[in-house]
């Protein structure tokens, strides 16, 4: 059996330029940085204050990550930094509205490419429909503060934001701890959400940079910077589960 080769893909947001994200229709967007083209795909933007978006809906599971600022979104409420939120394709949801500070949020679809679909002039297709129509929940919502912290190991610590799809985990590293080599057997995107990680054969990683995991691909090792790291882990289709090597 060959050994698994690291093929992971590393995002820094300050590398990639801003644009006006495209709306054929001309309606007004909001800059973004595109960060992954490609599925899963995912993206930087920010609202200006008290910016406001019409009912939309998106043709993938699209995940919010807030990370400044604040905004509201029809009747699931307001949202800040620490929360995540995730919308079923297909649903139509809006308006959303950014506070008084405006708000930045990293975006992040489950299939392919994000995109924007006005309600007004798109009809949710029918396959979109009859899936909405077996869920339970068309949205959701978590903070990081709100779930339990458990030990995965020494001076690291794990929480499970949400145990079904999205799959969100958070984990804590001590200052200059060290995760040992592991892999997991499904995809995976890493965020890394405060202080600085530096990946084996890969480098440094600092708050808001991401990295690009696919299964089965070996990590040899993850050292915190001295003040501590803290990562989101989104799983593609199930939790990231670590299999030490």
């Amino acid at each position: 059996m060959s050994e698994a080769r690291n093929t992971a893909e590393l995002f820094r947001p300050e590398e990639v330029d801003w644009e006006l994200f495209h709306d054929p229709h001309g309606r007004p967007t909001t800059p973004v940085r595109m960060l992954k083209t490609d599925g899963p795909s995912f993206l930087e933007t920010k609202f200006e204050p008290n910016f406001s978006i019409g009912h939309h809906w998106h043709p993938f599971d699209t995940l919010y990550i807030i990370v400044e600022g604040n905004m509201t979104i029809g009747p699931e409420g307001n949202f800040l930094p620490g929360d995540v939120r995730w919308i079923k394709a297909g649903h139509v949801y809006g308006p959303e509205v950014s506070g008084d500070d405006g708000v930045r949020f990293f975006l992040m679809s489950m299939g392919d490419e994000i995109g924007l679909n006005w309600s007004d002039l798109y009809d949710t297709p029918e396959k979109l429909n009859q899936r909405l129509e077996t869920l339970p929940k068309r949205w959701g919502r978590a903070n990081i503060n709100d779930a339990p912290k458990n030990e995965l190991l020494s001076n690291v610590a794990i929480q499970t934001l949400t145990e079904e799809n999205p799959y969100i985990q958070r984990l804590e590293i001590g200052p200059s701890a060290t995760i040992n080599a592991y892999k997991h057997d499904v995809d995976a995107l890493y965020m890394v959400s405060g202080g600085e990680i530096d990946v084996a054969k890969e480098g440094i990683l600092e708050t808001e940079h991401f990295r690009w995991l696919p299964a089965n691909t070996a990590t040899e090792s993850i050292t915190a910077g001295t003040e501590g790291a803290e990562l989101l882990i989104i799983g593609m289709g199930e939790l990231a589960n670590f299999q030490w090597l």
